[in-house]
C-alpha cells in the first residue's frame, strides 16, 4: 500500500459516522396551504408506467397519468379527454394538489382521497416533460396499469420544491399526504360528484339471493 492511499484509508471515516464539518442543509419551507380550484378540474386519462420511483425509491406508489406531449403541436389528433389533460399540464403551477380519484375499471372502483404531484420532479434530472402522479392514499391489492383514472383536482397546496437531501424529499411526501387527507375532509361532498362512476344497483333478485344465501343468515 502506498503513502497515499494509506492517507486516504486513514481520511475515510467510518461507516455511520457523519463528519463534524458536513452539515445537513436545512430543510425547505413549504408553505402549505388550501388553495381550492373553482370549479375543480376534471382529469381523464390511461395510466401508465413512469420511472419507477414512486414505490420502489421512495415508498410511495403514485400513477402517472398519460400526457401526450408529442402531440401537443397538432391538437387535432387528441380525444377531448386527452387535449383536457395536456392543456392543465401546460397551463397549471407545478406543484402538490389535493384530489379525490378512481380507477374506473379496475377491480377496485372506490374513491379515494390523492396528493397529487405536478411537474418536473426538480430534485432528478431525467425528467424532460412535466408529469401528472397522483399518489392515492389507498392500499389497492393489485396494480391498474392501462385502466382509465379520474381525477377531480380540488385545490393547490404547496409549490414544488427541489431538495437537496434524498430524506427531506420522503418526509414533504409524507407530510404532503397527511395535509391532503385532511385538506379534503372539507369537500366530501366532491367524492359523490357525478363524474364518478357509481356503484350499480342491486337488482330485486341479487338483494334476494343475497338474502337467502347461507353466508346472509
Amino acid at each position: 500500500m502506498t503513502e497515499t492511499e494509506v492517507q486516504a484509508e486513514e481520511a475515510e471515516p467510518v461507516a455511520g459516522e457523519k463528519s463534524a464539518d458536513v452539515k445537513e442543509p436545512p430543510f425547505p419551507e413549504m408553505n402549505r396551504r388550501i388553495e381550492a380550484l373553482d370549479p375543480p378540474r376534471k382529469l381523464r386519462a390511461k395510466v401508465v408506467h413512469g420511472f419507477g420511483r414512486g414505490s420502489k425509491v421512495l415508498g410511495f406508489p403514485t400513477a402517472n397519468m398519460e400526457v401526450k406531449w408529442d402531440k401537443q403541436d397538432s391538437p387535432e389528433a387528441l380525444t377531448a379527454d386527452e387535449k383536457n389533460i395536456l392543456d392543465f399540464a401546460r397551463e397549471c403551477r407545478t406543484g402538490i394538489y389535493y384530489a379525490w380519484a378512481q380507477v374506473v375499471d379496475g377491480q377496485d372502483q372506490g374513491v379515494y382521497k390523492v396528493a397529487m404531484s405536478i411537474g418536473w420532479n426538480p430534485t432528478f434530472t431525467d425528467v424532460k416533460a412535466k408529469t401528472i402522479e397522483p399518489w392515492i392514499l389507498h392500499d389497492f391489492k393489485e396494480d391498474f396499469y392501462d385502466c382509465e383514472l379520474r381525477v377531480l383536482v380540488c385545490g393547490f397546496v404547496r409549490p414544488e420544491v427541489k431538495f437537496d437531501h434524498f430524506p427531506h424529499l420522503i418526509t414533504a411526501i409524507r407530510e404532503d399526504g397527511d395535509f391532503c387527507r385532511t385538506a379534503l375532509d372539507s369537500v366530501l361532498d366532491l367524492k359523490e360528484d357525478s363524474f364518478f362512476l357509481q356503484p350499480a344497483a342491486a337488482t330485486k333478485e341479487e338483494e334476494a339471493a343475497a338474502t337467502s344465501s347461507p353466508e346472509a343468515a
